[in-house]
């Protein structure tokens, strides 16, 4: 019997054949330095804000240091005793809205200062953990809610929110979009 050689062209395909089939299986695979670091899904929550002592609690307010300015006036102006005197603890407005919303009693903010308004999933948060609350405006861009069960029960804020003298609103469902 005689046998023939295949032709070159044949021979050549064969071997790109295989060089192709061994990329596609090689690029499954993980090597050292080649592969982008992985991909963070979901949002981490910031570091919780931490709880004063209880001896410098006083009315204890989160949210955007870009308020920080409206605070200390309003707090100048309030003539509370020093154990009401308000603090803010400026680490930003989602930082803010997550501690407010955390829940009520002296272990959670009594106000959070935003630089815009409440969002539908941060109302949900608040709602889910059972808490209502007062909105005041001091101008575009500038927020306070307050706690409606801390008014009564926590020293010095039903006071310190008198002193800014206009009234707030009860606080609604805000459209998905905001």
């Amino acid at each position: 019997m005689t046998r023939f050689s295949a032709p070159a062209g044949r021979v050549a395909f064969k071997h790109l054949a295989l060089a192709l089939a061994a990329a596609a299986s090689l690029a499954g695979c993980q090597m050292p330095g080649l592969t982008p670091p992985p991909q963070q899904t979901a949002a981490l929550p910031p570091p919780a804000v931490p709880k004063p002592p209880p001896e410098a609690r006083g009315i204890w307010i989160v949210g955007s240091p870009a308020l920080r300015g409206t605070v200390d006036q309003a707090a100048a102006k309030y003539t509370g005793g020093p154990d009401t005197k308000p603090h803010l603890d400026a680490r930003g407005t989602a930082s803010g809205f997550r501690a407010f919303c955390g829940g009520v009693g002296l272990d959670h903010p009594d106000m959070v200062a935003s630089d815009r308004p409440i969002g539908a999933a941060e109302y949900q948060r608040c709602r889910s953990a059972g808490i209502t609350m007062t909105e005041y405006g001091f101008g575009p861009k500038r927020f306070v809610y307050v706690k409606d069960s801390h008014m009564m029960a926590v020293p010095g804020v039903n006071d310190f929110v008198a002193s800014w003298g206009q009234p707030g609103k009860p606080v609604s469902a805000p459209t998905a979009g905001s």
